[in-house]
């Protein structure tokens, strides 16, 4: 199965490496230290050693969590300023199954019992992708009920014989809303070629 490339703009997003094979650090320490140097250093800001160390011990632990939210995703961090939480981005395809529209709805929707309203739903079109689907959702947590603001897109790629989904959510629904023209734009890069 064909699976999505990102061309994401490095000024605004990270990857975290599916595995450490093959990459020059041996985990997720490592490439913390390494992103929150390159981070810092690539702004205009004076940061202090404890503002290096606290981007790292962030890192880090993005890189040890997120991935295990959706396994078999491809884990992305927007983070426009260091200064910020990491906003974490998933990227799959999933083999087209059924019906487009119903599948697509059912990939940004879902039957998510912690659904606090009902998603809105709009079409949403790239250039490589076509049209698709995204949602914008708000669920509850069950621990201490706090509102956890998400967006999800779906499409169907005829050629490749897949569907590819974007799931992003956050705590802080400012935090996700404010990021909204950024995932949009992300969105926009994501291209699948057939048989790749």
């Amino acid at each position: 199965m064909s699976w999505p490339h990102v061309d994401y703009d490095t000024d605004l997003w990270m990857q975290i490496p599916n595995s450490w094979t093959g990459t020059p650090w041996k985990g997720p320490k490592e490439w913390g230290r390494y992103m929150s140097d390159a981070w810092w250093g690539d702004t205009d800001l004076d940061p202090t050693r404890k503002d290096l160390k606290g981007l790292a011990a962030t890192l880090r632990a993005c890189a040890e969590r997120f991935p295990a939210s959706h396994p078999g995703f491809d884990v992305y961090l927007h983070l426009p300023d260091p200064r910020e939480m990491p906003l974490p981005v998933y990227v799959a395809s999933v083999e087209a199954d059924g019906d487009r529209e119903e599948s697509l709805r059912a990939l940004v929707t879902t039957d998510d019992t912690a659904l606090v309203e009902k998603p809105i739903v709009e079409d949403f079109t790239t250039d490589a992708l076509g049209t698709g689907l995204r949602s914008l959702r708000y669920t509850q947590t069950d621990e201490d009920r706090a509102i956890v603001a998400g967006v999800r897109y779906a499409w169907r790629h005829e050629a490749a014989g897949c569907d590819v989904v974007v799931i992003a959510a956050a705590p802080d629904p400012r935090r996700m809303l404010g990021a909204m023209d950024d995932i949009d734009a992300f969105a926009g890069w994501i291209s699948v070629t057939p048989g790749a």
